[in-house]
């Protein structure tokens, strides 16, 4: 490996590493990639889990706080676009399938067009958990049940098997956003949705912009 800065560097990764990073799980969820240097005293995984890209930097070396943050999209563009690169570079030892994975899962979460998410849902039940912050309930066809939150600084959502409780209340990607919107303007349209799904829309609607 010789990547030490995701920032200006070409990503080198996989699931096979020297020293792994303390406290990432191989495929916690849809996909990781792990890059770091020869000396194996540093590196940097980016990982995808509930519906959000993350990256933490970490250190065999000196003991170093471990600091994991939020990927915007901008960046988890630039990491897709490296990895994609290295890819297309034959007899590069790396090893493709988890890449192939991860590339896959930045292209759904960057694609703009509305997905499935929402297209069988019905809207249930919605109050005002405190000022300017929303939760509803929807339905899916097979017993699905799951949570939509939203506010004007974004729109959250779970899903889930009932008797299991919900789950983690992850920021909807692109997609499910316009999702959410699109469907949810239709049912308002046709049936009678109570008046406060209105303005979650609006929520929906302004974070899909």
């Amino acid at each position: 490996m010789t990547v030490s800065n995701v920032e200006d560097q070409p990503w080198e990764g996989g699931v096979s590493v020297p020293v792994l990073p303390p406290h990432v799980p191989l495929f916690d969820s849809a996909a990781i990639v792990v890059a770091q240097p020869t000396d194996a005293q540093a590196g940097v995984a980016v990982a995808y889990s509930r519906g959000i890209f993350t990256r933490q930097a970490w250190s065999t070396g000196h003991p170093v706080p471990g600091v994991i943050e939020v990927l915007p999209p901008q960046d988890v563009r630039q990491v897709r676009d490296q990895i994609r690169e290295q890819l297309a570079v034959r007899g590069d030892g790396l090893d493709h399938l988890p890449l192939r994975a991860f590339l896959t899962v930045a292209d759904v979460y960057l694609s703009p067009e509305p997905s499935a998410r929402y297209a069988s849902a019905t809207f249930g039940a919605i109050a005002e958990q405190a000022p300017g912050q929303l939760a509803g309930t929807v339905t899916y066809p097979d017993g699905v049940a799951g949570t939509v939150a939203g506010s004007a600084t974004g729109v959250s959502g779970e899903s889930h098997v009932p008797p299991l409780p919900p789950g983690f209340l992850a920021p909807l990607r692109t997609g499910d956003m316009r999702s959410l919107a699109f469907h949810l303007e239709k049912a308002l349209t046709a049936g009678d949705l109570d008046p406060l799904w209105q303005h979650l829309l609006a929520f929906a609607q302004q974070a899909a912009a």
